[in-house]
């Protein structure tokens, strides 16, 4: 038996593998023939195309869609042996469908592994690259300043900026607001503040400091002043997907910061904590989706199965999308959210097994 293990897990990992080069060398045709106009504009040199971009898109991209190369490799490997009446001869000598699913399952776990590793160590600095890259040839240039910031340092504690410059690290019309039962208790204000990189603290330019209390209020005055307001430069704008560039402990971290801030977007944050998690059982339930489906021969071999396959497949991820859009719009928990695609449809695999082994 362990030989079979051995040849059936080399034909899904193999199949893995090719469909993944194949699919991704197609996406990256595709691409340069949309973005090589850009290259040859802004002067792109071909290391840093091959390097900078090329190498980080093939890696971001195999990794998002690692569960559905995974899916496909199950199908196409498992229609193979269907079609060639192999698994009728497996079954014949004795061995159950339940047994002929354990090397595809050990594969499933090599897969979601490694997976998990790159996707949560290695893809949030070959993002960063990537990003950088596509930002410096490909798009316009970065908006470095930003208008109208609110943000909620820490619960009752509230900061303002009208604008603010990313690369002087530089804010204009600053106020910091703290709250007492919902009562003003203190009012600083600044018309300009400037991060100084040595003391690693705020320089604030012609401010003033109002305290309000029982007897009265009091007022200073003053030309500059140096300060921690208890934040730094890069917590003041965060960019679109900002998570994808972190770190798995790096994005633990940062969600319990924000959660004691009392972040407005902490939904968002929890939702990419617990993607990061669910991904590997995504690629179990597909998996099992798979091999259900292609286990017995069919009238019109692997395309009766991957188109079969690829129906329930987006189903599962229109579903996905339907939750997290639920929980971004409403008090839905992140958690339920991430879950309950993963739940409904890993009870419909196991019910497409049962069925498959009947």
């Amino acid at each position: 038996m362990k030989k079979l293990d051995k040849y059936i897990l080399k034909q899904f990992l193999g199949t893995f593998a090719f469909t993944l080069i194949l699919i991704l060398l197609i996406s990256v045709v595709f691409d340069i023939s949309e973005k090589i106009d850009d290259f040859y504009k802004r002067e792109a040199p071909l290391n840093a195309i091959i390097s900078e971009y090329y190498l980080n898109f093939i890696i971001h991209y195999g990794l998002l869609f690692s569960a559905l190369f995974t899916f496909l490799a199950v199908i196409i490997s498992t229609s193979k042996l269907a079609n060639n009446s192999e698994i009728i001869a497996i079954i014949n000598c004795g061995l159950s469908i339940k047994r002929l699913l354990k090397p595809y399952l050990i594969g499933a776990v090599i897969i979601a592994f490694i997976s998990f590793y790159l996707n949560n160590w290695i893809l949030p600095s070959t993002n960063q690259i990537r990003l950088d890259f596509e930002q410096e040839y490909i798009f316009s240039k970065k908006n470095e300043r930003y208008k109208n910031i609110h943000r909620q340092i820490k619960p009752n504690h509230y900061i303002y900026l009208e604008s603010y410059n990313i690369k002087k690290q530089k804010g204009f019309r600053f106020s910091y607001e703290i709250f007492e039962e919902q009562q003003l208790i203190s009012k600083f204000k600044s018309d300009f503040i400037t991060w100084d990189t040595e003391r690693e603290e705020w320089l604030a330019e012609n401010f003033s400091l109002r305290i309000l209390e029982i007897d009265g209020e009091k007022i200073k005055k003053g030309q500059s002043i140096n300060k921690d307001f208890g934040f730094k430069p890069e917590e003041l704008v965060y960019q679109k997907n900002s998570t994808n560039l972190m770190t798995l402990p790096e994005l633990h971290k940062f969600v319990k910061k924000e959660q004691i801030k009392g972040s407005q977007n902490i939904h968002f944050y929890f939702l990419d904590l617990f993607q990061r998690y669910s991904n590997p059982l995504t690629t179990f339930i597909l998996t099992l989706i798979g091999f259900s489906v292609a286990i017995h021969k069919k009238r019109g071999g692997i395309g009766v199965n991957l188109v079969y396959g690829f129906g329930l497949t987006t189903l599962f991820i229109l579903f996905q999308k339907i939750s997290i859009t639920f929980t971004t719009n409403s008090n839905l928990n992140p958690l339920i959210a991430i879950l309950l695609p993963n739940i409904i449809f890993g009870l419909f695999a196991y019910y497409l097994f049962r069925k498959a082994e009947h």
